[in-house]
């Protein structure tokens, strides 16, 4: 009986292999990331996801597990109506009004890439961006509210919650943490895209945030590469977790 069980499973197994073949797919195996790992082990109970797009990391810390508080804050109309309809199903996982995040309170316009919104960005874009993924190139406006993390973080912060602050906003991260000056104190981590080289005009590189996100009491516990120019190979962004001194 195990024998002819062995031999339909190996079966099944030879025709699922063919149909992703077939198809140009790979099976592969689910890990959890790094960051989940390390925000459990901080046991951190509130996320403030910035730049949510349609919830990739929130979606990914959840299926790590997380069953904290998430907030995500979107700027992009359509990506937000997705990041909507996908947190539904999740008790702990709020989505804020749609909203860009940064260092002041204003009405202004950002711009919508090409690649699904995913590079869009209140800075325009530059030419290395372009280069390196055509397919972002901006393709229309939106017109926005801007808001300050200092502004609405009493509303999502509870007293003894250890919170960690995701950024990822194509250039505009400087805004976002000047917007965040007093709610810094009550933050145990950050979670922070940085460029190897001027993606966006007037955005800053990671020499300038080692130093800044240092100066303000964290140290940097990871590091993950993230966008490549596939052309040459160059690693352009990665992202990096601060952790405040006192958690060494």
């Amino acid at each position: 009986m195990k024998m002819i069980f062995n031999k339909i499973l190996k079966k099944i197994k030879n025709l699922v292999r063919f149909f992703l073949k077939f198809f140009g797919l790979k099976l592969t195996i689910y890990q959890n990331p790094i960051y989940a790992k390390i925000i459990e082990n901080l046991n951190i109970t509130l996320v403030l996801d910035v730049g949510a797009h349609v919830g990739g990391f929130a979606n990914s810390l959840i299926n790590s597990g997380y069953k904290n508080r998430i907030v995500s804050f979107e700027p992009i109309e359509k990506s937000y109506i997705n990041l909507l309809s996908f947190s539904r199903k999740y008790d702990n996982w709020m989505i804020h009004p749609r909203c860009a995040i940064g260092e002041k309170s204003r009405k202004t316009f950002i711009n919508i890439s090409g690649n699904d919104g995913m590079s869009s960005s209140i800075l325009e874009m530059g030419e290395k961006h372009i280069k390196s993924a055509p397919k972002s190139i901006y393709i229309g406006k939106q017109k926005v509210e801007v808001i300050t993390i200092d502004s609405i973080f009493k509303k999502y912060y509870k007293k003894r919650d250890k919170v960690l602050l995701k950024i990822d906003v194509q250039g505009f991260e400087d805004q976002v943490i000047e917007g965040a000056k007093i709610s810094l104190n009550d933050i145990s981590a950050i979670k922070l895209e940085l460029s190897l080289a001027n993606l966006y005009e007037g955005d800053k590189i990671y020499k300038y945030y080692l130093d800044k996100i240092e100066s303000l009491g964290f140290v940097i516990w990871d590091l993950q590469p993230g966008f490549r120019d596939k052309s040459t190979g160059r690693l352009l962004q990665f992202d990096a977790i601060f952790v405040r001194e006192e958690y060494q």
